[in-house]
């Protein structure tokens, strides 16, 4: 079992100036200087060892992520524009499929990438909306018709369904067990723990934890407990969600790694990120969460060391596959 970061940025999509791009560019020609093998193998290793702000980014497109359980079926969380994305990847000429596009709420950055998704648009497909507002249907209908989109949704030749499901409830993808939770966030959103054979990948975004979190009995511990993947919404600083984007419905980065220590997380993905927060800034609070850890963690008992989750923290970027 597999994720698939198609779209990392949160609230809208944020591209790479040619002025970013050319920093990036200038940034790790300096680093290279005293280089001396420049065949493509050895630029590759090299730029590994750079921070990935150095030659790629962490805000591009919307939230989209793959599950891949090895099921003809797909499995997408959101349809922001990373789908569209992902439908590129696809060969020209597919045999007829069936996506299962998982929907955590209704917001634009969540959904915007649906009108430029090609496989609603052939005939033989089945693409099904899981989610549980029951507006889905009218939402993504009503930004298809002009002068919104030129192309109207009734142009999609793909069989489309919306599986409008109740709070709380559980239901089977083929062999892919799928567990919700509400999430607190403007207009609601809800989160999904995918669980296949022994494996867990849970996909939590657009949900802030207030000061409920620090409750013995939290409901979040229950649902990520030992997933094998947490992907998170990390959106703020820890600052900024304590105060001036308080109740905005986003989290922090040292939220995530206290929840998913408690929750003994294995591995750990910081996702919907601020558009605001250039990706030298995204690393440096990264960084600092992990360090208020590490902190946390020399002042425990030494003999627990062994137990420490998460034991994998990273941050996610459009193209990053991580492994259950």
């Amino acid at each position: 079992m597999k994720a698939v970061i198609w779209g990392s940025c949160g609230s809208s999509p944020t591209p790479a100036s040619s002025g970013i791009i050319r920093e990036k560019v200038a940034g790790a020609l300096r680093a290279a200087r005293n280089e001396t093998s420049s065949g493509p193998t050895e630029v590759d290793l090299f730029l590994e060892t750079l921070p990935h702000s150095a030659h790629g980014t962490y805000r591009a497109n919307t939230s989209c992520a793959q599950i891949d359980a090895g099921s003809d079926d797909v499995i997408l969380y959101n349809a922001g524009t990373g789908i569209r994305d992902y439908a590129q990847s696809l060969p020209h000429k597919c045999a007829p499929r069936i996506d299962h596009v998982f929907v955590s709420h209704l917001h634009w950055d969540h959904i915007q990438g649906f009108p430029f998704f090609s496989p609603a648009y052939t005939a033989g497909n089945r693409v099904i909306f899981h989610g549980f507002h029951d507006t889905i249907e009218s939402s993504i209908r009503e930004r298809m018709r002009a002068p919104c989109f030129p192309v109207p949704f009734e142009a999609m030749k793909a069989t489309i369904e919306f599986d409008i499901k109740n709070d709380g409830e559980s239901f089977d993808i083929g062999d892919v067990h799928v567990r919700t939770i509400k999430q607190q966030h403007p207009g609601d959103s809800w989160g999904y723990r995918f669980e296949h054979n022994h494996q867990s990948i849970v996909y939590s975004s657009d949900s802030e934890h207030g000061p409920e979190a620090q409750e013995p009995a939290y409901r979040f511990i229950d649902f990520f407990k030992q997933a094998d993947i947490l992907i998170f919404d990390g959106q703020y600083s820890f600052e900024e969600a304590s105060n001036a984007k308080r109740n905005w419905g986003h989290s922090d980065h040292i939220t995530a790694i206290e929840l998913a220590t408690r929750a003994q997380v294995k591995r750990l993905v910081i996702s919907h990120h601020e558009p605001a927060h250039d990706d030298k800034e995204i690393e440096q609070m990264a960084e600092e969460a992990a360090a208020t850890r590490s902190l946390r963690v020399n002042d425990e008992n030494s003999s627990t060391a062994a137990e420490i989750y998460p034991t994998y923290i990273t941050l996610a970027y459009d193209g990053l596959v991580l492994e259950a």
